[in-house]
């Protein structure tokens, strides 16, 4: 486990992405939460969240959810999401794991299934020990050997398991359906790896093919894979994430559309102005305008 992500960032400063060490299954950060300057990140991998003594909401592509204190929440974060609220003064421990790591658990299926079919899952009640765990975990973000690596997935797999059969509540984030049964170790790795590659380059020009040779396999079986996974096709998710980029720079910054336009990966004007209209129902500036006087939160 380790303190140190990395983040890129597009030419206006927002966080396109918040990855993982590829060779890590599960990876811990312990701060104090402050509302971010990026509006938003994403990264391929299972969120859980931790607080004590403060309050969060959480912005997921226009859905806010309050994340409560002394509660384990996770979520499947290929989602955009980001922190759009803090209430009181206390701390976040970030715990996330690789959907790799997560499917060699063998969890309840019903459990993996809303998980990683788009659900902030979130644990019933704080259990007597869970603060002290959280903390353990914190204090331990540097100890990367493997001993201490494959005592801290025991750790976190014992947490996750008692929440399955517990029971939990739920919060539906997106459309996002999930098939995972049947798809090998193997393949989702490919998927992780290509998720990872979407999520630095989605405002380039990049291609299928592209996609597909970031995760070692096919055209063919990409297009599968994510339809499989996500329930949709590469081309559209890549358009979603450019979309909502394109909605916090229209609200958190002053840049033209045109500018807007071309640092989302669109191409042209245009093309900007029929994708949006046709996804949102507005023009650009019209968005804009409405989303200010109503002091909107992507």
């Amino acid at each position: 486990m380790s303190n140190n992500s990395q983040t890129e960032h597009s030419s206006t400063g927002y966080a396109r992405l918040d990855f993982l060490p590829s060779d890590r299954g599960v990876y811990v950060q312990h701060h104090v939460p402050r509302l971010p300057r990026k509006a938003y990140h994403l990264h391929p991998s299972v969120e859980i969240n931790f607080l004590q003594h403060c309050r969060m909401a959480y912005s997921f592509s226009g859905t806010e959810v309050e994340i409560p204190e002394g509660r384990f929440c996770l979520f499947w974060a290929a989602v955009p999401h980001g922190v759009t609220r803090i209430e009181g003064k206390g701390t976040i421990t970030n715990t996330y794991v690789t959907l790799s790591e997560l499917l060699r658990w063998s969890l309840p299926k019903k459990f993996v299934s809303e998980l990683l079919g788009g659900s902030l899952i979130i644990s019933r009640r704080e259990l007597a020990g869970d603060r002290l765990l959280a903390d353990r975990w914190a204090a331990e973000v540097d100890q990367t050997s493997q001993e201490w690596q494959r005592l801290h997935a025991l750790e976190v797999r014992s947490r996750l398991l008692r929440l399955a059969l517990q029971g939990w509540d739920s919060v539906a984030l997106s459309s996002t359906r999930n098939a995972i049964g049947g798809i090998s170790e193997r393949a989702v790795v490919s998927f992780e790896k290509m998720l990872s590659f979407i999520a630095i380059h989605y405002t380039d020009k990049i291609t299928l093919e592209n996609v597909a040779n970031a995760g070692g396999i096919s055209k063919n079986y990409a297009i599968s894979l994510f339809r499989r996974l996500l329930g949709r096709t590469v081309k559209s998710y890549i358009l979603e994430l450019r979309i909502i980029h394109a909605k916090m720079q229209l609200i958190n910054s002053d840049a033209k559309v045109l500018s807007v336009a071309m640092d989302c990966g669109f191409g042209s004007e245009s093309a900007f102005y029929d994708m949006f209209r046709k996804h949102t129902g507005l023009s650009p500036a019209s968005f804009r305008e409405a989303a200010r006087e109503s002091n909107s939160i992507i």
